[in-house]
């Protein structure tokens, strides 16, 4: 992926509240020798939920409408919609996949040969009957879904809140419902155990303490050479961030796990993503 450009939206090194975790982003991907760019004419940070979804490696990408029930059912978050076509006109995409329905670049992992989304993709196309759905997003994607129940705490449906791609077939379970403090969610951490282990090796991400931050170490991002760990301490010294740099230093052996300050992002009201959810892939189409 010698090719590979990191983007993120010109409004997360803008706002003032996020400018330190983009300096940082910027920074360790320099570190790592990783190009990065800005995306223009987008309307908020989360580039991941409204760009298109890479659906192979040589830079071929599939588009889709970008209207969230999240944000299209509160009149006053309107504005937070990014018209995909305007954030994507100054780029030299190949597109020639086009799903054609509501969907959220949130709610797509892309694992090899297969994809891992939550099954609000559902309620959020009412109208297409669920088997045509399945039909026509394996074919647009070139790749075997496999649907997770969507969590109902997180209104976004975001399977990347879920699961992450380790490579190799394996992939990495958030844990947080794997609490024996919170009987009522140990049947739904068995569901999912029951569907992921039939296709894949799967490894879950510790709980350490009883957070609700925890899930932030799965959003995580990987480019040649190293990770970006997001962090909730600003010096990477608290417990769970230091448990959880170890256990990504054993995850990933020979690349360079790099901590970065993400509690603007995981926090507060605007909060809820981390950096997976603020880089988009870029990679231009080979000849």
């Amino acid at each position: 992926m010698k090719d590979l450009i990191i983007y993120t939206s010109e409004h997360l090194r803008t706002t003032t509240k996020t400018a330190c975790v983009a300096e940082a982003i910027f920074a360790a991907l320099d570190r790592l020798n990783v190009k990065h760019l800005e995306l223009k004419n987008t309307n908020d940070y989360w580039c991941r939920d409204y760009m298109p979804v890479m659906i192979s490696d040589d830079g071929t990408y599939a588009k889709y409408k970008y209207e969230p029930d999240y944000l299209v059912e509160d009149e006053r978050l309107h504005d937070y919609i990014t018209n995909q076509q305007d954030a994507c006109k100054e780029l030299n995409l190949f597109m020639p996949a086009n799903m054609d329905i509501i969907f959220d670049g949130g709610n797509y992992v892309r694992c090899g040969d297969k994809v891992i989304m939550t099954d609000k993709i559902f309620s959020e196309n009412p109208k297409q009957s669920v088997v045509k759905l399945v039909q026509h997003l394996e074919k647009t994607l070139c790749a075997e879904i496999v649907f997770l129940p969507w969590d109902m705490a997180d209104f976004c449906g975001h399977a990347d809140g879920m699961v992450a791609d380790l490579g190799d077939g394996r992939i990495l379970l958030n844990g947080c419902w794997n609490n024996p403090k919170r009987k009522q969610q140990i049947a739904f951490h068995r569901r999912l155990r029951k569907i992921l282990d039939a296709h894949f090796e799967v490894e879950e991400l510790p709980l350490w303490k009883d957070d609700n931050d925890s899930w932030c170490y799965l959003n995580f991002l990987k480019v040649p050479g190293g990770v970006l760990l997001p962090c909730l301490s600003e010096n990477f010294d608290s417990k769970d961030d230091i448990a959880a740099f170890n256990h990504f230093k054993g995850l990933f052996p020979g690349m360079e796990v790099i901590p970065i300050y993400a509690a603007p992002l995981v926090k507060g009201k605007n909060g809820g993503g981390a950096l997976h959810c603020v880089t988009w892939e870029y990679i231009e189409k080979r000849e």
